[in-house]
């Protein structure tokens, strides 16, 4: 095994402030919730270069390079409504896993704790894999670990393909995450980065001591879906779902496209018929647990996250100009016209979705009092 890079301790000192932010929302949603998609990168042609795992003992493995004192600066303050028994706002109860495993993003980082990116389909995850593996030579746990018999280890541990690192696990998948926590990957140590669609699922990966940091890239919804449907109509492993031979409008009129699925993954609402009151709690956890990034932002999100994370790059930004200009997993498609039936029909269908996306800019533009402390390249 080879020593590598984990996540770097930090203090964030969190200073609250009083605000009334108050919501509204009655809408009414489909109780049919669609599967999980998969926004798989192309792997092929990588190569089984066992010679970069190195022997090295488990302690060493381990072994942090952890840099402490980062703090947001005293006279700024990150957005937080107040929840105070005398304020006018009633914190919403996010589900159990998220809130007992899932760090505050403003806790201080401790060596137990693992990077976990939540992979929303068509939404940068497969770039952000292939930055972190590829550029920054960071273990991940994608569902890459539960190929060439994997799925069978009875022991957690690390392999190669090429330049990527991997763990022996498949996240990507709710029998891939009950094998990881049944081998006792966050207690591991071995991922610097868990990649996984599902965002309740996934924190039942850790615990309190063990805990994951969460973050992830947003993209508005209608692109998200439009973009998700004619990709699939080209994915050779997707065609038996019929999508080669029918359109986009009549596919949502079939009621086949998807239904708030941010919502329902952040909820953990897979057939229940959703309220504004789910939508206030997925809010409530990309407010206090998640740490935001944004498709359209994409190298400013990036950089935030190695900020955070304490990342740096060994190969320099060559690795990365090279992925963000050409892309990975990329599929040119139509865009969706304004008002037009395709828009309605998937406006009407993802109307939780949409307003959570705003949401989710509203805090990436707060959270950047988080990294406009002394050094920052903010």
């Amino acid at each position: 095994m080879m020593h590598k890079r984990r996540i770097k301790t930090s203090l964030f000192a969190p200073v609250l402030i009083s605000a009334v932010f108050l919501f509204s929302i009655c809408v009414t949603t489909t109780t049919v919730a669609t599967s999980i998609a998969q926004d798989i990168a192309d792997e092929e042609g990588l190569s089984n270069n066992n010679s970069l795992i190195q022997e090295a003992s488990k302690d060493a493995y381990k072994a942090r390079n952890l840099r402490a004192g980062r703090r947001l600066q005293e006279d700024t303050a990150l957005y937080l409504p107040d929840y105070s028994e005398g304020g006018t706002l009633h914190a919403p109860a996010i589900p159990r896993a998220i809130a007992e495993n899932i760090a505050m993003i403003t806790d201080p980082i401790t060596p137990e704790d693992t990077a976990f990116f939540w992979h929303i389909p068509k939404a940068g995850g497969s770039t952000v894999k292939a930055y972190y593996g590829k550029c920054f030579h960071l273990v991940e746990a994608t569902q890459i670990g539960g190929l060439f018999g994997h799925d069978q280890d009875e022991k957690i541990d690390v392999f190669s393909r090429g330049d990527y690192l991997y763990v022996n696990v498949d996240p990507s998948t709710p029998q891939g995450l009950e094998h990881a926590k049944d081998l006792g990957l966050a207690e591991s140590g071995l991922a610097d980065i868990v990649f996984t669609s599902y965002a309740h699922g996934g924190s039942k990966l850790f615990n309190p001591v063990h805990r994951g940091r969460f973050f992830a890239i947003f993209r508005h919804p209608m692109e998200r879906a439009a973009s998700l449907f004619y990709y699939r109509q080209t994915a050779t492993w997707e065609k038996i779902f019929g999508f080669s031979s029918t359109t986009f409008e009549d596919f949502l009129h079939k009621g086949r496209g998807e239904k708030n699925w941010m919502v329902r993954l952040l909820t953990n609402k897979f057939t229940e018929k959703l309220s504004g009151e789910d939508l206030e709690v997925a809010k409530e956890v990309l407010r206090t647990r998640c740490v935001i990034g944004l498709m359209d932002r994409m190298e400013e999100s990036l950089e935030r996250f190695n900020t955070y994370f304490g990342w740096s790059s060994p190969d320099g930004d060559d690795c990365k100009n090279d992925l963000l200009h050409g892309g990975v997993n990329r599929n040119p498609h139509p865009k969706i016209e304004v008002g037009s039936e395709v828009w309605n029909l998937l406006y009407e269908q993802n109307e939780l979705d949409i307003k959570l996306y705003e949401y989710a800019q509203v805090l990436f533009e707060e959270q950047r009092l988080l990294f406009s402390y002394e050094g920052s390249q903010r």
